[in-house]
C-alpha cells in the first residue's frame, strides 16, 4: 500500500515539475517578436493583411486574396525553416542600424524593408505554383475556388489553438514553485476567491464598455446594466467548477495540488470572462466596426503569441526544436497571415466581422472549459489511489470522517469501502447461526452417539 502511495505522489509531482520546467519567458518572447532588427516584417504584415482583407470583400478578388494570404503564410513558414542558414538570416534581419540625419530618415526607413524581399520573393513563387496547379489551365482546373473555403475553415482551428495553448501557458504559470507551497487556504476559500475575482474583473470591464457605448449614461446606470452579465459569468464559472468538482476536492488534500488547482482555475476563468464579455457585447451592445476590428487584432495577437509559446515550450530542451528564439518571429508571421486570411474569408462569407468574432470567442470559451478539466484530471487523477491508501490507514486508526466518503469518485469509494469492511466479513455472517448447537457430520443410514467408548 505504501508503495502505491509513493508511486502516485511522485507521478503528480513529476507532471507539475514538467509544467514548471516549461519556463519559456513570455516577456522574452514578446521582446523577440518586437525586436527592432525585424520590425519591418511586423509592419509589413499589418499593411499586407489590411490590403488583402479589403480585397477579400470584393467578389471578383476573393480567390486572389485567399491565394495571397496562403502564399505569404507558406513563404514565412519556409523562411522560418531556413532561418538557421547564415545567408538567409542576414537577408531577413537588419544589421547595425546607423544613425541618419532627418533629411535621410525616410530613405533609411524604406531601405530597412529590404529584409522583407526574401519572404516576399518566396511568396511570389508559392503563388505561381498554386495558380499553376489550380488555375483554369492547371492540373486541377477550377479548384482555386475551394481555397477561400479551406482558409476560412482554418478559423475553427485557430480558435481551438488559442484556447488550448492559453491553457497550457496557464498550467505552466500555475505550477511555478509548487514544491515550496506551505499550508493553503482550502477548497472553499479557493472556489470563493475564483468566483469573486471573475465578478470584480467582469464588473470592471462590463461597466467600462457600457460607458464607452453611451457616454451620457451615468456610472451607476452602467453598473446596474452590468448585473445580468455578471450573473452570466457566475453561472458559467460555477458550472465549470461543478464540472470539475471531484478533481478539485482531490486536489484540496495535498498542498501543492491545491495551490496549482486554485491558481490555474482563476487564470482560466478570468480569460473566459473576457471572452464572455465580447460575446455579450456582440449581442446586447452595439460596438462600432472599428472597435470590433481592433478587438479582432488583439485576438489574432493572442492566438499567434500563445501558439508560438506553446510550440516553443514543447520543444524546450529538445534536440529538435521547431521554434527557437531565432525563428520565432517568422513562425509568428506565418501563423498571423494564415489567421488574418481565415478572418478575411469568413468575413466575406458572412458579410459581417461581428459574426466571425462571435464564433471565435464561443469556440475559445468551450476549449478552455474542456482543457480546464482535462488538465486537472491529468495531474490530480494520478493521486487517486494514494488518497484511497490514506483513507484505509485513517480508518484502521479510528480517525475516518463520516463525510469523507463523498471525497472519492464512486469507483474508488467502492474499492475503499470494500477494503474497510474486509475485517468485518469473517467476524459476522448473517447466513450463519453462530448460537446453534454443533453437530457432527451426517451420513445417510448411520447414527452417531454423542460419546464413543474406546475399549
Amino acid at each position: 500500500m505504501a508503495d502505491v502511495e509513493l508511486s502516485n505522489e511522485v507521478s503528480s509531482d513529476a507532471i507539475l515539475r514538467e509544467y514548471e520546467n516549461q519556463n519559456v519567458s513570455m516577456v522574452k518572447l514578446v521582446k523577440t517578436l518586437l525586436s527592432t532588427a525585424t520590425m519591418p516584417h511586423v509592419v509589413m504584415i499589418v499593411i499586407a493583411s489590411t490590403v488583402f482583407y479589403l480585397l477579400a470583400g470584393l467578389n471578383s478578388l476573393t480567390v486572389f486574396s485567399s491565394m495571397a494570404f496562403t502564399s505569404l503564410a507558406v513563404a514565412y513558414a519556409i523562411t522560418a525553416l531556413l532561418s538557421n542558414n547564415r545567408v538567409v538570416k542576414q537577408m531577413i534581419t537588419l544589421g547595425e542600424i546607423s544613425s541618419e540625419t532627418d533629411q535621410y530618415l525616410l530613405k533609411s526607413t524604406i531601405k530597412k524593408f529590404k529584409i522583407c524581399l526574401f519572404p516576399l520573393g518566396v511568396a511570389v513563387g508559392v503563388f505561381f505554383v498554386i495558380n499553376t496547379l489550380t488555375g483554369e489551365n492547371g492540373i486541377m482546373p477550377g479548384s482555386s475556388d475551394l481555397i477561400p473555403t479551406a482558409l476560412g475553415m482554418l478559423f475553427i482551428l485557430w480558435s481551438i489553438i488559442q484556447g488550448s495553448s492559453f491553457s497550457q501557458w496557464a498550467s505552466s504559470n500555475s505550477a511555478q514553485n509548487f514544491q515550496t507551497v506551505g499550508k493553503t487556504g482550502g477548497l472553499k476559500l479557493s472556489i470563493l476567491t475564483t468566483i469573486l475575482a471573475t465578478i470584480v474583473f467582469g464588473l470592471f470591464l462590463s461597466t467600462l464598455f457600457y460607458q464607452l457605448n453611451d457616454f451620457d449614461r451615468t456610472l451607476t446606470d452602467s453598473l446596474l446594466a452590468s448585473i445580468p452579465f455578471i450573473m452570466t459569468v457566475v453561472i458559467v464559472t460555477g458550472a465549470s467548477l461543478a464540472y470539475s468538482r471531484k478533481l478539485k476536492i482531490l486536489a484540496s488534500m495535498k498542498p501543492s495540488l491545491q495551490h496549482f488547482s486554485g491558481k490555474f482555475s482563476m487564470i482560466c476563468h478570468l480569460f473566459i470572462t473576457w471572452h464572455l464579455l465580447t460575446i455579450w457585447r456582440q449581442n446586447f451592445l452595439d460596438p462600432s466596426s472599428f472597435q470590433v476590428f481592433l478587438e479582432e487584432i488583439v485576438l489574432m495577437i493572442f492566438t499567434v503569441l500563445f501558439a508560438i509559446w506553446s510550440m516553443t515550450s514543447k520543444s524546450y530542451k529538445s534536440n529538435f526544436r521547431l521554434i527557437t528564439e531565432d525563428n520565432a518571429l517568422t513562425w509568428g508571421l506565418s501563423f498571423g497571415y494564415a489567421y488574418a486570411g481565415s478572418v478575411a474569408m469568413l468575413t466575406s462569407f458572412f458579410d459581417d466581422i461581428k459574426t466571425v468574432m462571435l464564433i471565435g470567442h464561443c469556440l475559445v470559451v468551450l476549449t478552455v472549459l474542456i482543457m480546464h478539466k482535462v488538465t486537472l484530471s491529468k495531474i490530480i487523477g494520478t493521486d487517486d489511489y494514494s488518497i484511497v491508501v490514506r483513507r484505509i490507514t485513517s480508518s484502521q486508526n479510528g480517525e475516518i470522517d463520516e463525510n469523507q466518503g463523498d471525497i472519492l469518485p464512486e469507483n474508488l469509494q467502492h474499492e475503499s469501502l470494500s477494503v474497510d469492511n474486509a475485517s468485518d466479513v469473517w467476524q459476522k455472517d448473517d447466513d450463519v447461526d453462530w448460537e446453534a448447537e454443533e453437530s457432527g457430520p451426517e451420513i445417510d443410514g448411520l447414527e452417531w452417539d454423542e460419546t464413543i467408548d474406546i475399549d
